[in-house]
């Protein structure tokens, strides 16, 4: 091939070879059938450096200057190509793309000397197909454009790096520098052959000689001097363009470290033979032989290793060799026409799309139901149980009762389950809180014997009793509860189980009759809900006279026998501060109110007095600093009475057994009278068995009761048929009007007493006092059988001895959601006015309380 007639003088001593930055220098021929190979110098020759700082490597050899040897052609000015030189492919660049948009589609494009078959592809898909084989690589040359035509690539910094990079390039989304279309090369950037020497420099292809410590970073140098350029003279309009990647270079340490990195590093892909070139200032270099994507590792072997530099090392990456081969899969990615599809085929519907938001949403969803549903629906599902645990101490925070050895449960373990449960007369569901079946064979009950009850060893003189409560009179047999009274007629020993006969009345603290009761004051106590007790009655049949069984509660500020704990405390459930609360109800003068002084319903052992009592000791209206049970001194405090049962004969029709079902109150309304002008102040649910008890009350105590006929077989000498008791109530502080006290008989509903029955008598003629409420107060449990004169005539041959009253069992329930167990409630304590005073309650000879009561406000004097 001729030369250009502006061919670069060679300095003196050098060869018509290309002088190489690499360290070795080779020479090549051009003959009429391609370039001869290029042959190695066989001895390093000595280094020069240039006016510009550049090492040269001069051959050794003395080839005339005048034929370049290398099949490259170098242009020193602006000169047109010489005629017959192979035109190089000129590109175009397009502004809007990374890559380089091609001028006009052609089935065939001249590059770097190599001519194959333009394919069409997702990035260039108006490319014609030819089937022509494409040729095989042949020799190039390139004639430097004019100065005006030369475009720079901006240089880019070698960054030093030890890490090993892969040889394959990035994808078409890859930093890239175009080899056209950066700024116009200057005259001035355009520097003569003698900045080099006079001579060319060298190439990969003929390099001059090289020390094997001499790295490539010197050319990279070179390459990345400012106003460098990348340019192909003579572009083919159908052909794409070029550009320039960059890629981390692997640099071994030393020499022994040469020959791992060339086994090991990963070998790129090679498309065919690749002669990739690059223009820096006035020099060209052309690589032969390098692959598609150039790799980590130096050229050749022994001393002929050329090493790579370490950081980022350009190269020249050409798209029509990815895209004459099948498309990628990511090609679709970066293709502006492809659409949808779960794998990106063009017009597929976009299930990729909506599945990935489908499960954003779903994650989305579930995260909202872990954090933000689960614990309000998870709060709301153990609130129930939550507010049972809270304040029991036999309960854990899980919700677990221990079940340790022979300790007591509050429930009993031998409770059906079918009786755990209950609907409430109000319609409300209940759960039982407390229940004994009494399963236990032979059970005493003597204090400290049992955790719920205990017997009493006392004689009941308030109301007159005429035996001795013995704890021995209470025993368990058989599957029940037997409280048996004996008489000292008794002669025969063990006719009953739970008989202690014989004994004199000597024997007896000089009582005639023994018998028994039991009481779960301060040991279990709840407020509000239904009580219901199963019992048979002592005595051969329903028409005995002189029995009284009795089942019923009281406010745990009393305890029942114990006259002083009951002073000026029962039945009062008041909380109104007024002349209610005064000594036997009258103001201070003593003469009024009216209906205080005189009543018809009174007896005249209390001289017609409407009442006899002391006055209410833990009244509404005791003074600041007062000797009061709380919670604060304005509470009206009392001990409350509200009975199951207490039984007797029809003391009307004297024949047949009935039970008095009632609720104690005081104060006391003008004639113990009760409001009953509606159904929700009093109801009698079956007129044909229960009526309203004609007594309602004296100078100690206001009665509102119903009296209701029992079955005749319940009787211990008539079949002694086990037959339910019990009453409904709902007392609190909150919801006083809507208070109520409701009872049962075998089963069946007897009468119902409202609120609004007891409440306030200020009329003409009235007693002047505020209402009375629904009790309250924490509720202790009693069961005993008595005998009075008080109660009913005694007719002992209507009797029978031992008698026994036997109960099957004793059930508690509360509303589901206001379980309110315990002798000590927040609202209403009973506990350190019980201690502070436990003389009261543990003597039974104490009659009057004898601690300071609390001063009235209203009382003269004031606080």
């Amino acid at each position: 091939m001729a030369s250009s007639s502006n061919s670069r003088p060679t300095t003196a001593g050098s060869t018509g070879g290309v002088s190489s930055p690499f360290g070795s220098s080779t020479s090549s021929s051009e003959g009429p059938d391609g370039p001869s190979p290029p042959s190695a110098s066989p001895e390093p020759p000595t280094t020069t450096t240039s006016s510009l700082g550049h090492t040269t490597y001069p051959s050794t050899s003395s080839t005339s200057s005048s034929a370049h040897p290398h099949p490259q052609t170098y242009a020193a000015n602006n000169n047109n190509n010489v005629a017959g030189s192979p035109r190089s492919p000129t590109f175009a660049q397009d502004e809007n793309t990374r890559l380089l948009a091609p001028g006009s589609p052609t089935t065939e494009h001249t590059r770097m000397g190599m001519t194959s078959p333009l394919r069409s592809s997702p990035l260039n898909p108006t490319a014609p197909t030819s089937t022509s084989p494409t040729p095989p690589p042949s020799s190039f040359s390139f004639t430097r454009p004019a100065s005006s035509t030369l475009a720079t690539a901006p240089s880019a910094s070698l960054v030093t790096s030890t890490s090993s990079s892969t040889s394959r390039p990035a994808s078409r989304s890859s930093s890239t520098t175009h080899f056209l279309g950066a700024r116009p090369r200057t005259a001035a950037s355009a520097r003569s052959a003698d900045d080099y020497g006079g001579a060319p420099p060298s190439s990969p292809l003929s390099p001059g000689p090289f020390s094997p410590g001499t790295t490539l970073s010197m050319s990279m140098t070179m390459i990345n001097r400012e106003s460098s350029a990348f340019s192909f003279a003579d572009h083919d309009p159908g052909s794409r363009g070029s550009m320039i990647l960059y890629r981390l270079a692997d640099d071994p340490r030393d020499r022994d470290r040469e020959s791992a990195f060339i086994n090991n590093s990963l070998q790129p892909p090679k498309l065919g033979q690749r002669n990739s070139m690059a223009s820096s200032r006035d020099s060209m270099y052309s690589f032969s032989g390098d692959s598609k994507y150039p790799s980590g590792v130096g050229v050749g072997v022994g001393v002929g290793y050329i090493p790579q530099p370490r950081g980022l090392v350009p190269y020249a990456y050409e798209p029509e060799l990815d895209d004459g081969g099948p498309p990628d899969e990511e090609d679709f990615l970066h293709d502006p026409n492809a659409k949808g599809g779960v794998r990106g085929q063009r017009g597929a519907f976009p299930w990729r799309g909506i599945l990935n938001v489908a499960v954003i949403v779903v994650l989305i969803g579930a995260l909202l139901c872990l954090f933000v549903l689960y614990p309000v629906v998870r709060y709301y599902g153990d609130r129930e149980r939550n507010l049972r645990i809270e304040g029991n101490v036999r309960i854990n925070a899980t919700g677990q009762a221990p079940v340790l050895f022979q300790m007591p449960q509050p429930i009993d373990p031998d409770t059906p389950q079918s009786a755990r449960t209950r609907t409430g007369f109000d319609g409300q569901d209940y759960e039982l809180v407390f229940s004994d079946e009494f399963n236990v064979e032979g059970r005493s009950f003597y204090p400290g014997d049992d955790p719920f009850w205990e017997a009493v060893d006392l004689w009941y003189g308030v109301t007159g009793d005429v035996e001795w409560y013995d704890p021995s009179q209470v025993v368990t047999k058989d599957g029940h509860l037997v409280i048996t009274i004996d008489s000292t007629d008794t002669a025969g020993r063990g006719v009953t189980k739970g008989s202690t006969a014989p004994f004199t009345a000597a024997d007896n603290h000089g009582l005639k009759y023994r018998s028994g009761m039991i009481q779960t004051w301060n040991k279990f106590c709840f407020t509000s809900g239904y009580v219901e007790v199963s019992v048979t009655f002592p005595g051969p049949t329903s028409s005995t006279a002189g029995y009284w069984p009795g089942a019923w509660t009281m406010g745990n500020l009393g305890r029942p026998g114990y006259q002083a704990t009951t002073d000026g405390m029962w039945p009062y459930t008041y909380d109104e501060c007024d002349l209610g609360t005064f000594p036997n109800q009258t103001n201070p003068d003593g003469a009024t109110p009216a209906a205080a002084k005189f009543s018809d319903q009174s007896r005249s052992r209390y001289n017609n007095e409407l009442s006899w009592l002391s006055g209410q000791r833990a009244s509404a209206c005791s003074c600041p600093g007062s000797d009061h049970p709380g919670p604060a001194v304005n509470v009206g405090r009392g001990a409350p009475e509200i009975d199951i049962f207490e039984a007797s004969i029809d003391k009307v029709t004297k024949s047949g057994g009935t039970v008095s079902q009632s609720a104690q109150f005081a104060p006391f309304a003008h004639d113990y009278s009760y409001q009953n002008d509606s159904e929700d102040k009093w109801k009698n649910f079956d007129p044909g068995r229960t009526r309203a008890n004609t007594f309602k009350g004296s100078a100690v105590q206001q009665s509102v009761s119903g009296v209701t006929t029992v079955p005749d077989d319940m009787f211990q000498g008539s079949g002694a048929r086990f037959t339910s008791f019990g009453f409904e109530y709902y007392g609190h502080p909150q919801h006083r009007d809507d208070g109520y006290v409701m009872w049962q008989v075998d089963g069946k509903p007897t009468h119902r007493v409202g609120a609004g029955a007891v409440g306030p008598d200020m009329g003409a003629g009235g007693a002047m006092i505020g209402r009375r409420l629904i009790p309250e107060e924490p509720m202790a449990l009693v069961l005993n059988l008595g005998m009075s004169p008080n109660w009913q005539d005694i007719v002992e041959s209507s009797m029978m001895f031992p008698g026994e009253m036997l109960v099957d069992y004793v059930r508690v329930y509360q509303r589901k959601n206001e379980i309110n167990v315990g002798c000590d409630p927040k609202g209403y304590p009973t506990k350190k006015y019980i201690d502070d005073h436990l003389e009261a309650y543990q003597n039974v000879n104490m009659t009057l309380w004898k601690w300071d009561k609390p001063k009235n406000s209203l009382w003269s004097g004031g606080c």
